[in-house]
């Protein structure tokens, strides 16, 4: 199974000139960027042009992560392909970090297959058979968690 980090520069392609879909897969890059000790302590917030902006829990981790940004910048930028992120802003917000890592215990999908039905049109532009079925599986179990 090919993991969401190697499929991201495809994801990104296929998305085209979406700042949506530039803010999401650059999310999703500083979390594997980071690793999941710093992801635990930071949530980003939003990409302001090639700014990324991240929520950190406390002065602390600013400062440790302040050191670093030139190499999560790189590590981010070589996952998706594209040079998407030159800066990093760490702001403290303690609060809006602990939200955003709060899951659910449990989650059950109960008929993700025919949630995702009405994206098999759009689903078919993607040329790569293994991306579409893992975007179909993916929008399935999101509109799914949506349903309910």
């Amino acid at each position: 199974m090919i993991s969401l980090a190697k499929l991201l520069p495809r994801l990104l392609l296929q998305a085209g000139d979406s700042q949506e879909a530039r803010e999401q897969s650059v999310f999703a890059a500083w979390s594997v960027s980071v690793g999941r000790q710093v992801h635990r302590a930071t949530a980003p917030v939003r990409l302001e042009g090639k700014t990324l902006i991240v929520a950190v829990v406390d002065s602390t981790w600013s400062a440790q992560l302040s050191g670093m940004r030139g190499q999560i910048v790189f590590k981010i930028n070589s996952l998706l392909g594209a040079a998407l992120v030159s800066r990093i802003h760490f702001v403290i917000n303690e609060e809006l970090v602990r939200c955003v890592h709060q899951m659910p215990a449990e989650v059950h999908f109960v008929a993700p297959d025919e949630q995702a039905e009405p994206l098999g049109e759009k689903a078919r532009n993607l040329q790569d058979p293994e991306l579409r079925n893992l975007f179909l599986r993916a929008a399935g179990k999101c509109l799914d968690r949506r349903a309910r």
